[in-house]
């Protein structure tokens, strides 16, 4: 797996990042970090993270990956992508700027899903038809673009059960305690923590720790709770973690 935030290559020559300097530059003889990792590991998957943040020339060098499965590194070598599974991710559609300057949220998750593709898709169009005028690149691309959905109330509780599982986990098998979490006390953090879906996975990830992580550190050295006891915890009406020792793992 390899990963490639392309905010950091916003400028005409950060390609020599990706491929290597051209001959008689410095550096010309350590190729590129792209084109020498997928030499050496052929069957990767390659990440292209927020893919619109890249130089538009930059961009360009996916052409050749996407029309031949191939790339000429710096030093003249030829590396193939043929075996890779190339991933591009974008943020494009889901922001507005305004002539002012502010940005405008395009859609929202009171939106059906099928508005909201069509949304992004369009916005998507546009940016690389008329706005950087590379067209090619998403003929491309073709239909091989996958819009992803907001993360609704019932897979925010499964995102929630997920993490919440993790920390019991962790604490049983690092600390040998044993964390309760009953089923009113289960519903009422549930609704603390996806109450607001805006900030997405990584929101609930931040309403867990405010809520759920954090206070609950707290209370196991307050309670002073030892390894091998049990603890169940509950929330008042204010949010705040309350715990009590119900006995032995």
């Amino acid at each position: 797996y390899l990963r490639f935030d392309m905010s950091e290559f916003g400028h005409e020559h950060s390609d020599q990042r990706l491929v290597g300097a051209p001959p008689g530059y410095v550096g010309y003889d350590s190729g590129g970090e792209l084109t020498n990792s997928v030499k050496q590991n052929p069957f990767a998957v390659v990440l292209f993270d927020e893919i619109e943040k890249a130089h538009p020339k930059i961009l360009d060098m996916f052409l050749q990956i996407l029309d031949d499965g191939r790339l000429t590194s710096g030093r003249g070598e030829t590396v193939y992508f043929t075996e890779a599974l190339i991933i591009f991710t974008s943020n494009l559609g889901i922001y507005e700027v305004m002539p002012d300057g502010t940005k405008r949220q395009r859609v929202s998750p009171e939106m059906e899903y099928s508005r909201i593709r069509s949304e992004v898709q369009g916005a998507i169009e546009d940016f690389f038809k008329f706005k950087i005028g590379r067209p090619e690149i998403l003929n491309r691309i073709g239909e091989n673009i996958v819009v992803f959905d907001f993360i609704r109330s019932e897979v925010a509780t499964r995102i929630l059960d997920r993490m919440l599982d993790n920390i019991k986990a962790k604490l049983l098998e690092a600390n040998q305690i044993k964390v309760v979490v009953p089923e009113e006390a289960h519903k009422k953090l549930v609704v603390l923590c996806t109450k607001d879906l805006a900030m997405g996975g990584r929101g609930i990830g931040n309403k867990i720790e405010m809520f759920f992580l954090n206070p609950l550190s707290s209370a196991l050295f307050e309670h002073e709770v030892k390894s091998g006891e049990t603890v169940s915890v509950d929330f008042d009406e204010q949010g705040k973690l309350l715990l009590a020792k119900v006995g032995g793992v």
